[in-house]
């Protein structure tokens, strides 16, 4: 049974529908830039941009020689910077900066390295800050608010010669969070700083590397303004646990004011020897694209955008949004739509229908999230685990002698989120259950005629 109560307002909904990377890449010869308007990403969050072969964003590709002056606007090269963050923002997307390096997957690395003088670093970073929030070195007023050290420096190899995106000791990265964040506090003290896009909280080894990291930054009273961490699965409960970890951990340390992000998310097939059949087999390659782009990954997608509104999640950016990379599955590698990219543009036009309005379903697998406004509805369905069959649905709240103009829009394995049917009728004649096949997404949208 779905229950949609509109009298039951729950205000606005979450910006858990950003996405990492902006609209274009592959130089130039892609630009997404209307998807990204249709979709209405709310913050885009910058890391591995343009990879493998990054021209802007990361530290090295602005400041080009560690050993030049900080304070020379001449050491730094923001050209390519500049034209990336505006088209990003002509998006209507806010920014979320990472400060640091890609990842690097060769076995030659040239920047996962801790930097050799973290003081150094972090003025250079403050730099780059205040040239896109401050004018400096005749930069911008662009407001950005999120600033992020580094990425994954908990993801630590075995044999750490093969580190591909932090070769220091976790210490090592706790002073460098320290020094940046103290340092833009005192400088630029209305932005936010956090850190450290954690691989998860949940195992045992990244369950330490974040319990010593708040350690660490509680007992020298370090800001952490945020949060944020990575999870790639195909099952909705790791999403769920790493998310309740990471509030739980955050509020025991005293900070519960901080913000937890998840900005690296994606449906990721379950096949054994996940991440070592991904890196070294083409089959295996296609098949995490085929099937996270395709139906299943959509209706997962779906599926963990509504869930994600009741965790303790406040901000999630999806990874990936430019078709370079292995793990952008809402684009093919002509910058087109798959069907998974229609979550997101269902999510949207879902949030365009007003605030939150309770809705509640008691069947297993089946998720389901409403909104509402004075003249119109939406009810978004995604069927990720549940039976395929008819499913009552009733509404309570609509004005019984209005007229209504009824839409369902399907997506699919035949069908991406187009018009299937519409009734126009008075409530007591609108359809009163809606059918319902395993992986499949359906939004509702009712409008007072």
């Amino acid at each position: 049974m779905i229950k949609v109560d509109l009298t039951k307002k729950l205000g606005t909904l979450k910006p858990v529908n950003g996405v990492d990377n902006g609209p274009v890449c592959f130089g130039s010869l892609i630009d997404s830039t209307e998807y990204y308007k249709q979709a209405a990403f709310p913050y885009v969050r910058l890391h591995d941009t343009n990879y493998p072969h990054p021209r802007e964003v990361d530290i090295p590709t602005i400041f080009k020689d560690f050993n030049a002056d900080p304070d020379d606007p001449a050491s730094y090269s923001f050209e390519a910077t500049d034209i990336y963050l505006k088209e990003i923002i002509a998006t209507g997307a806010k920014i979320i900066y990472r400060l640091g390096v890609s990842i690097e997957h060769p076995a030659l690395k040239y920047y996962v390295d801790p930097p050799s003088d973290f003081k150094k670093w972090a003025k250079i970073c403050l730099n780059i800050a205040r040239h896109y929030n401050e004018g400096w070195a005749n930069g911008f007023h662009m407001g950005i608010e999120y600033w992020e050290v580094w990425n994954e420096p908990d993801q630590l190899a075995d044999d750490r010669s093969k580190d591909v995106m932090w070769s220091g000791t976790p210490e090592e990265y706790y002073e460098l969070y320290a020094v940046t964040a103290k340092m833009f506090k005192k400088h630029m003290p209305n932005v936010k700083i956090g850190g450290y896009a954690a691989v998860g909280v949940t195992s045992p080894q990244h369950y330490k590397f974040f319990t010593d990291f708040l350690t660490y930054v509680k007992q020298r009273d370090i800001p952490l303004d945020f949060f944020c961490w990575h999870v790639y699965a195909s099952c909705m409960d790791d999403i769920r646990n790493n998310a309740r970890v990471a509030r739980q951990e955050l509020d025991k340390f005293g900070f519960t004011k901080a913000e937890s992000m998840l900005n690296e998310w994606n449906y990721l097939v379950a096949i054994p020897n996940m991440w070592g059949e991904i890196f070294s087999s083409a089959a295996a390659k296609q098949k995490v694209f085929l099937e996270a782009s395709g139906p299943i990954g959509a209706t997962f997608t779906a599926a963990a955008l509504i869930e994600m509104i009741d965790l303790p999640i406040d901000i999630a950016t999806f990874y990936d949004g430019q078709p370079t990379n292995l793990f952008c599955t809402i684009f093919d590698r002509f910058g087109l739509p798959t069907k998974q990219f229609y979550a997101f543009d269902a999510f949207n036009r879902l949030k365009e229908c007003g605030e939150r309005a309770e809705s509640i379903c008691n069947a297993p697998g089946v998720y389901t999230l409403a909104t509402t406004s004075k003249d119109k509805v939406g009810i978004l369905l995604a069927n990720w685990e549940g039976k395929t069959a008819e499913y009552p649905c009733e509404i309570t709240g609509l004005d019984p002698e209005a007229e209504y103009l009824y839409e369902i829009f399907l997506l699919d394995d035949t069908m991406t989120l187009e018009k299937e049917k519409e009734i126009k009728s008075k409530p007591a004649d609108l359809p009163k259950d809606v059918f319902l096949h395993v992986h499949s997404v359906v939004l509702i949208i009712i409008t007072r005629v």
